[in-house]
């Protein structure tokens, strides 16, 4: 719960403070600032998404061996082994997850700073 609200309230302070220092940038560094940004969050999706199946995978091996837990000391162990395996990759994933959420909003506010104060209106 209180790694959740930090992230929470890190993302909001991004959320927040990202225009106004986009506005002291000029509009090419901006640009720039924005363009790493994206690279950024497109790295982190990609680990997301190579990340997904392999906790899937766990998921499954870890129902599988709980249903053979009870034949044997040694199902027990794997069983236990594996629960351990796919609670890892949870958290892993909702760490990779909640860095991509929060990159990807102060990304968004950027761009968004970036288009209030570079982009000409017609």
């Amino acid at each position: 719960m209180t790694n959740s609200l930090t992230v929470a309230i890190v993302s909001l302070t991004a959320f927040v403070a990202a225009p106004f220092a986009a506005a002291s940038e000029s509009c090419v560094q901006q640009a720039e600032t924005i363009r790493t940004a994206q690279q950024s969050v497109l790295k982190l999706k990609a680990e997301r998404d190579a990340l997904v199946p392999k906790v899937e995978d766990a998921g499954d091996a870890w129902e599988n061996n709980q249903a053979m837990r009870n034949f044997g000391a040694e199902q027990a162990r794997q069983a236990d082994s594996s629960k351990a395996a796919y609670e890892d990759l949870k958290a892993r994933l909702r760490g990779v997850e909640a860095d991509l959420q929060e990159k990807a909003a102060s990304a968004n506010a950027r761009v968004n700073a970036y288009n209030t104060h570079c982009v000409p209106k017609d």
